[in-house]
């Protein structure tokens, strides 16, 4: 397996750094990044925007987010078919981790997961801060999640999935540029050093 066959996770619970990290390593690596916000916009700009997360209607926001997590695995296909290593920004659970292993077994990757994290009163601030300036597309219903956003939750929701490879945390709590050096470091590394087998 080539390094270039890589796939990094950007994994984790909203406002828990995914996207400014993820770009940055992304600048850093000279690889794509591609997330599951930047695929969800231009869906809800072209089809509608939800009205609510948890409904039966096809537009509702839970289809919307498996449709968005659908058209990532789509484009990391395509980039392992290729030959080609990218980022993928993306909440991933337990639920998505049948499809990983069966992306594995059509286009064998190195699994790098970045774990992100910070600590409950800050992804709380920074929850409600997302909502009331209203920085992100109305289609993600920040506003209204914002009202029920649990920290404590997330942090159970969001482990490490279950698809082998290398594993890293990055607490964003107070994330430095020493920080990210480091996980740049981490990184590198696990690309020279070869493959990591997938579990099954």
């Amino acid at each position: 397996m080539r390094a270039s066959n890589t796939i990094i996770i950007m994994h984790g619970g909203p406002t828990t750094g995914k996207t400014t990290i993820g770009r940055r390593l992304a600048q850093s690596l000279s690889i794509p990044y591609f997330s599951k916000d930047g695929v969800k916009e231009p869906i809800f700009d072209c089809v509608g925007c939800p009205t609510a997360w948890e409904t039966d209607a096809p537009l509702s926001g839970r289809r919307m987010d498996d449709a968005s997590c659908e058209i990532l695995f789509y484009l990391m296909a395509e980039q392992l078919r290729a030959g080609c290593a990218c980022i993928i920004d993306s909440t991933f659970t337990a639920r998505h981790t049948p499809t990983l292993h069966d992306l594995n077994s059509r286009h064998p990757f190195l699994p790098i997961q970045v774990l992100c994290r910070a600590e409950a009163d800050v992804l709380e601030q920074r929850y409600r801060r997302r909502a009331e300036t209203g920085e992100r597309h109305p289609g993600h219903l920040d506003q209204g999640l914002s009202e029920n956003f649990d920290a404590a939750a997330m942090e159970k929701i969001f482990r490490p999935l279950d698809i082998g490879g290398h594993i890293l945390t990055a607490d964003t709590t107070d994330f430095t540029d020493d920080d990210y050096r480091r996980l740049l470091q981490s990184i590198e590394s696990f690309l020279e050093s070869g493959p990591a087998s997938l579990a099954t």
